[in-house]
């Protein structure tokens, strides 16, 4: 049998053997109990006692039959570890608990003793853990030799369990590992209401940004409205341009903020370099078509550079300047400065750039926005807060960096006050940085820590990305979970099983708890550094999702609902309705929708008729013309008919084209910001007299020059 489902069994068995005084009969593969059963114990899908005690039949089975096979393998199976599905995996532990039950297997008093042990310390308290504990032990038993299980005469061993066992060591077992599968339930119902949540997000994934909805309020008002994917707070992606080609796998919809990392800055001259081919860049358009707001990163951690900068007005002169025409041909609403290793002694200078830069970018437009990142623990005292809070909209907290000497996660939640989200959020607000300035940059990627020897510490090796955490380890490696920061970490042994190295990552779940820190101390936003890392992998993003997303509504105005145009009406009828609703366009053209009318129809046919009548009138009118002369007797007549005629198909073909359904920039819409809400008859009404004036310059002006013209 394999490791964890195991050391179980084991577990299970000897429970029922202390709570029940149960004497067990059989071999290695089967125990046949006799149960006097003195009080009920809670445990799922338990047998009911025989009403007398008797010796059951044991069962034809052989010792390792293929069942026994598959069912443990079903036990492996159901037991892999994945992150995104942890919930789902501890939904099956009583159903697999139940299943083991009918395997026979004994926990030794030592299992017990160890159990115990390691589930007194705090980070062993959760489900991943335990099911390591219970592998560790399994594996030790994997080296012991298998007893036989019949004897030299062919007779069956009977096997019993260790009777050592002390029932104070039983209860506080149960006690510790009860608690652990009672959180069954409670995140079962988390997980049912984050798949609602996600199902009603997903299900605007590509809804058009600009459709409109109807609420029927009564029979005859009803509200337009839109469906907005938006988010709680300021959700800001950076983006790479080494990341370039995985942008198409980006879930916008999750995302507030694209930031945009691929510009340098010469701290000498103050120039502003792209470190790409502009013309490869197809993630901004992408970001921007998404609803996006864009952001410019600008990271430097070479400290010749930086002070460069920060010593130089004329450079910083020319950086803001050709950022804020940057800013205004890339259509971003603002920059991000990111200053990774600023040296001691920088206060004042850092101060004055930021206030420069501030207030520069805003005098070109107003709705600039300035962030800067910020260290965790600023040890050297550059950022000062109170002067720099007026001019930043964002202090951005770094947590991408590892250190110390111990290995660790990157974005702890809690622990070391210097260190871990806790702290550092408490030491920004005790700086009088209001909560909604803050954001937190969270990392994608994990760290990589070689084990110190001897009394040596901890030494950073590399950081790995969340894409490489996946392919390298498979889903059913179980990782550890440290509760104090929040963070998984996976252990890396030799052949000798000595732990050499550590990897501490984030995952869905652990995300999840720091993206509710977030909301809980009302921050103004989280920065994810970078996107791109996670490439193949969902967990993070559905995370983001979960968290963040929400449908917003909004109400757009009130209409004048009309009843539907009723079956089978006569010419008359639909003339006179549509003369109603013409009188309301008359007067509020927007008030209607364009599934109310049919006079676009209606006009393009009286505009077709107007202009067959005029292409006649004219005709006939130069055909009389040319045979009577200027003495035709019905000549002035034709003519009045004719401007007549053409007069009416003007206004015809003008109310053709604002009647229009599909032709919404000259006329009524349905799209908010495309109806014209001028009254149909003012419109009329400058078309007359546009019309007549025509008339009086015709006749007031170009005729006299025509008859001089003639005159001999």
């Amino acid at each position: 049998m394999v490791p964890a489902p195991k050391i179980a069994a084991r577990i299970i068995a000897c429970l029922i053997l202390f709570l029940c005084k149960v004497t067990v009969y059989g071999n290695s593969s089967h125990l046949y109990p006799i149960v006097n059963v003195e009080f009920q114990v809670a445990l799922p899908k338990a047998p009911k006692p025989p009403k007398s005690p008797q010796l059951p039949k044991p069962p034809k089975v052989a010792i390792d039959t293929a069942v026994n096979t598959k069912l443990i393998q079903r036990i492996l199976k159901a037991f892999r570890f994945r992150h995104n599905a942890r919930v789902n995996e501890k939904e099956r532990v009583i159903e697999i608990i139940n299943q083991i039950l009918t395997d026979s297997l004994v926990v030794t008093k030592g299992d017990i003793i160890m159990l115990n042990e390691a589930l007194t310390k705090r980070e062993n308290q959760q489900f991943d853990s335990l099911m390591s504990l219970l592998n560790a032990i399994a594996v030790s038993h994997a080296t012991e030799p298998v007893k036989p299980a019949t004897d030299s005469g062919g007779k069956k061993i009977v096997q019993e369990p260790d009777k050592t066992v002390p029932g104070t060591d039983l209860n506080a077992l149960v006690e510790k590992m009860i608690p652990i599968l009672r959180k069954k339930g409670e995140e079962e119902e988390a997980e049912k209401i984050k798949e609602e949540h996600m199902k009603a997000i997903r299900s605007l994934y590509g809804r058009p940004v600009d459709q409109v909805d109807t609420l029927r309020l009564s029979d005859s008002i009803g509200a337009r409205y839109q469906l907005r994917l938006s988010q709680k707070i300021n959700v800001t992606g950076v983006h790479p341009y080494w990341m370039e080609p995985d942008y198409t796998g980006y879930n916008y919809n999750a995302l507030s903020t694209f930031s945009f990392l691929g510009y340098l800055v010469d701290g000498k001259s103050g120039d502003i370099h792209p470190a790409f081919q502009e013309n490869q860049v197809k993630s901004i358009p992408d970001a921007l078509a998404a609803g996006c707001n864009l952001q410019l990163l600008f990271f430097d951690k070479k400290t010749s550079n930086i002070l460069a900068l920060l010593k130089n007005t004329d450079a910083q002169v020319n950086f803001v300047d050709t950022l804020a025409h940057l800013l205004q041909q890339q259509k971003s609403d603002g920059v991000t400065i990111y200053f990774q290793n600023l040296p001691a002694h920088q206060r004042q200078d850092f101060t004055r750039f930021i206030t420069f830069l501030s207030g520069s970018l805003r005098s070109a437009n107003k709705n600039y926005k300035v962030n800067i990142v910020v260290p965790a623990y600023d040890k050297f005292f550059n950022y000062d807060l109170r002067a720099l809070r007026p001019y930043v909209d964002y202090f951005v907290i770094d947590f991408t960096q590892a250190t110390g000497h111990t290995a660790g996660s990157l974005s702890p939640l809690d622990g070391d006050p210097m260190q871990s989200l806790y702290g550092a959020v408490s030491g920004y607000t005790q700086g009088e940085v209001p909560p909604g300035k803050l954001s937190l940059l969270l990392p994608y990627y994990g760290a990589v820590w070689k084990k110190g020897v001897h009394g040596h510490p901890d030494v950073f090796s590399r950081y790995v990305s969340y894409t490489d955490i996946r392919k390298q380890y498979p889903s059913d490696t179980i990782p550890m979970f440290d509760e104090s920061s929040a963070t998984f970490f996976i252990e890396v042994k030799d052949q000798y099983g000595e732990v050499k190295e550590e990897i501490w990552f984030d995952d869905g779940i652990s995300m999840s708890m720091k993206y509710d820190f977030v909301l809980k101390k009302g921050l103004g936003g989280v920065t994810i550094w970078t996107l791109g890392v996670d490439k193949g992998y969902t967990d993070l993003w559905d995370a983001l999702v979960d968290k963040f997303v929400v449908t917003d509504t909004l109400f757009l105005d009130t209409v004048s609902l009309r009843p539907p145009i009723p079956q089978h009406l006569t010419l008359f009828q639909r003339i006179k309705r549509e003369l109603n609703i013409y009188a309301i366009l008359f007067h509020d053209p927007c008030s209607i929708d364009v599934s109310q009318y049919e006079g676009d129809t209606y006009f393009i046919y009286i505009a077709f008729s107007f202009l067959g009548l005029s292409l006649v009138s004219g005709g006939a009118y130069f055909y009389f013309v040319r045979v009577n002369g200027e003495g035709w007797k019905y000549r002035k007549k034709m003519l009045i008919l004719l401007i007549l005629l053409i007069l009416l198909l003007v206004v015809s073909t003008f109310m053709a084209f604002f009647l229009n359904k599909k032709l919404d920039f000259v006329g009524i819409s349905s799209v908010p910001g495309r109806c014209h809400s001028v009254p149909l008859v003012n419109v009329l009404i400058i078309l007359g007299i546009g019309f007549v004036l025509g008339l009086l310059i015709m006749h007031f002006l170009l005729q006299p020059l025509l008859k001089k013209d003639d005159m001999p």
